[in-house]
């Protein structure tokens, strides 16, 4: 691997962890705003008979998030750590593919369905679209390709 291209990845990978941190703290701002500005169109309505629902909602929407936020952060910490030994393939960040396959459908959901808990009805309208579907399928692909090049990166090891 060319030394350009290891540059090239580490740039990437300093600026997705610049990134998120930016990310978390746009929701936070959010956060901040959907539950403290009660009487405005388009955020939380606190004499709701259903703001139970609606703050769980929000509540476990913020968490996947976190989850989300906290899986991809690992992920890129992990291939700056390993590049450092030549290695770009890890059995570490395999693993994290495979659960973030599993936790993209959950965050897809309840992104498309945030508005459950910030509209001023009471109306709960579940929203299925194709989000739910097509990231993690998108994701399948990638985890499934990483852990190809992964298995192949380790049986070069060995026949050297």
């Amino acid at each position: 691997m060319s030394k350009k291209t290891v540059k090239f990845l580490k740039i990437v990978c300093y600026v997705v962890l610049a990134l998120i941190p930016l990310w978390l703290i746009f929701y936070g701002i959010q956060s901040y705003f959907v539950f403290t500005t009660g009487s405005g169109e388009g955020v939380i309505n606190w004499d709701s008979p259903r703001i139970g629902v609606k703050v769980t909602f929000f509540v476990i929407h913020r968490l996947a998030m976190l989850t989300m936020a906290g899986l991809f952060t690992a992920f890129i910490i992990n291939i700056l750590r390993y590049l450092k030994d030549g290695t770009i393939f890890s059995r570490a960040n395999v693993v994290l593919l495979w659960v973030m396959v599993l936790v993209l459908p959950i965050y897809s959901f309840l992104s498309d369905n945030i508005g459950i808990a910030c509209e001023r009805t009471d109306n709960l309208t579940i929203v299925v679209t194709d989000n739910m579907f097509l990231y993690p399928l998108v994701a399948l692909v990638v985890a499934s390709l990483y852990k190809i090049a992964y298995d192949v990166a380790e049986e070069q090891k060995l026949t050297i």
